[in-house]
């Protein structure tokens, strides 16, 4: 469980699996209709981002203009100009800047209204700071096309808030790649992970039905309804720790989230929060850091180990239940004739779901953030419905 951002009123990734709908990542779940052509792509500043396309991408939330506000986005065009405009009620009342850009190269806009000020930054340089003309009632943005936009827009972001220079600096800095366990981020324990094999990549098939034919060449194999064995991840690690006895404590901490009855999960955030890739593994090998301890208590003490975690099903759904109240409830309805388990992200999990139209649902303790893998033989589910965001239709 990851907790929610209450500041953050829109978060549209334009991560989303192709379709007609751009999911909203915040607590309000105010996911956008893609229409009149608006669609997904690759040619993207993160994973994948919105091609307007000559479309439009409508959602419910709208910008608080009656108080503090931080929106940010990147954006792309041929054009060489792309312009922002406040609107107000007045008759020919507005306030607008163009400004230069690259054709073809993604450009970090972020829109401020603190009290009666407002700021611009491009590319975290302000570029726009004068007071209000009053209350606004419309905003816009648009390249030099301002009737068919055929812009590009990522990784839009809206708070209810006048986030600070510092903070604007955060939303466009560059990440290192995160591991949790459970939930706990590697680096709370202090440790690190230095290269890693298996998280992406072909599984290994399982053995199918096989006849040899002894006046034929060759065999004949049923290359149908394949299924693949289980994922085998191995994690390089380093820990480090401030002196001689914070280490022994943060490697038994450490070790005992993989110690734990039943799978734990693994996530790997490399590219954002909104696509990560997770896993239900199992620590079956034994982990032993090599160290060589310090001569004192009080000096860093850094140690090596492998981590080899097993998924024993790889292949999977994942979904995104976001809830910023307690108690609430995912709603999954589906139609397999193999049967799937469901990990709810919290810990607990449905097993050997199937049927025509099967509804299971799941209500959380405890609001925020939690990743749903559901697994089993995938491409036999022929429907399904949900409440929940959808991450990857099939990861394997």
């Amino acid at each position: 469980m990851i907790m929610i951002d209450n500041n953050l009123i829109l978060y549209l990734p334009f991560d989303d699996p192709d379709g007609n709908t751009a999911y909203d990542f915040s607590k309000n779940r105010a996911d956008a209709a893609l229409t009149l052509g608006a669609c997904f792509t690759t040619d993207a500043k993160i994973v994948k981002a919105l091609s307007l396309n000559r479309g439009e991408a409508t959602t419910s939330v709208v910008l608080p203009f009656g108080s503090d506000f931080t929106m940010s986005f990147y954006a792309m065009t041929d054009k060489r100009k792309m312009g922002w405009m406040l609107n107000y009620n007045a008759l020919n009342t507005y306030q607008e800047q163009w400004l230069d850009v690259s054709p073809g190269k993604y450009a970090f806009f972020v829109f401020v209204k603190s009290g009666s000020v407002f700021k611009v930054f491009k590319d975290n340089e302000l570029v726009y700071n004068q007071t209000l003309l009053g209350t606004p009632v419309g905003f816009s943005f648009n390249d030099e096309d301002l009737e068919e936009s055929n812009a590009f827009i990522d990784d839009l972001r809206i708070f209810n808030v006048a986030k600070s220079v510092t903070e604007i600096l955060e939303l466009s800095a560059e990440t290192d790649v995160e591991y949790y366990v459970n939930g706990v981020n590697f680096k709370d324990y202090g440790v690190y992970v230095s290269k890693h094999s298996g998280l992406i990549g072909g599984l290994a098939q399982k053995d199918s039905l096989t006849v040899n034919w002894e006046d034929y060449h060759g065999r004949v194999r049923d290359k149908k309804n394949k299924r693949f064995k289980e994922r085998t991840i191995t994690l390089d690690c380093f820990i480090e720790a401030q002196s001689r006895s914070a280490y022994v404590r943060a490697v038994m901490a450490f070790l005992a989230q993989w110690q734990k009855d039943g799978t734990q999960r693994l996530k790997v955030e490399y590219d954002g929060k909104a696509k990560p890739l997770v896993y239900e593994v199992d620590l079956t090998d034994e982990t032993n850091p090599s160290e060589t301890w310090g001569r004192y208590n009080d000096e860093l003490m850094v140690g090596t180990f492998q981590l080899k975690l097993v998924e024993d099903e790889p292949v999977k759904r994942v979904l995104r239940h976001i809830s910023a109240t307690a108690n609430s409830v995912s709603t999954i309805t589906l139609t397999t004739v193999k049967m799937v388990n469901i990990y709810w992200g919290d810990g607990n999990m449905t097993s050997n779901v199937s049927g025509t139209n099967t509804t299971v649902t799941h209500t959380y303790t405890d609001a925020g953030e939690y990743d749903i893998i559901i697994t089993g033989v995938i491409e036999k589910i022929t429907a399904m419905t949900t409440n929940d965001i959808v991450i990857w239709d099939n990861l394997r």
